[in-house]
């Protein structure tokens, strides 16, 4: 079944283009980089501060400092990073995208979104080191990237588009085209 199967058309309207997003780091933010670089962070921390002390008298076991700085790893993985990994993959797994002649639809999990092409003021293409394209369909939060740590982001975006430029133009006319009507 393609994407853009189940979307009911309205009368004379037209699908211009379907999709699903394909990359997973498109989904990743800020605080995904940041909870990474916290756990190798600690990780280093927590071996320095074994290494670090006066060897005890007696035998010594020389895998004491590769235990304790796995010990935060394991724990972010755990605790952060993987649950955070798994909300990413549903949501990758869950979403799609549809662009007609009079709106954009984008379908999450429990979500679904429809932006009328005719009244939409915004539209912006963005391009990230880290999560790549994303097209946006409204002004996003100062803080965005930095909440929503088990879901994904509020503003409505087409994420994950290995043809982002080819949609963005597409939307771009298609929007020019509604409000000229």
């Amino acid at each position: 079944m393609n994407p853009g199967d189940d979307i009911i058309l309205g009368p004379g309207e037209r699908m211009i283009w379907t999709g699903r997003p394909r990359r997973l780091r498109s989904f990743l933010g800020p605080i995904d980089l940041f909870i990474v670089a916290f756990a190798v962070f600690a990780a280093v921390f927590f071996v320095t501060a074994v290494t670090a002390r006066p060897p005890a008298p007696g035998p010594s076991d020389p895998s004491t400092p590769l235990v304790v700085g796995l010990f935060p790893l394991v724990f972010f993985g755990v605790f952060f990073i993987g649950p955070r990994l798994l909300a990413i993959w549903r949501d990758l797994a869950g979403t799609s995208y549809a662009v007609t002649d009079r709106r954009v639809v984008i379908r999450h999990r429990r979500r679904e979104i429809e932006l009328d092409l005719a009244n939409l003021p915004y539209l912006e293409l963005e391009r990230s080191w880290l999560s790549g394209a994303t097209i946006y369909f409204a002004q996003r939060q100062m803080y965005e990237g930095w909440s929503g740590f088990y879901g994904g982001s509020a503003t409505p975006a087409l994420r994950g588009l290995p043809d982002a430029d080819h949609v963005y133009r597409l939307v771009s006319d298609a929007r020019a085209r509604a409000r000229a009507r």
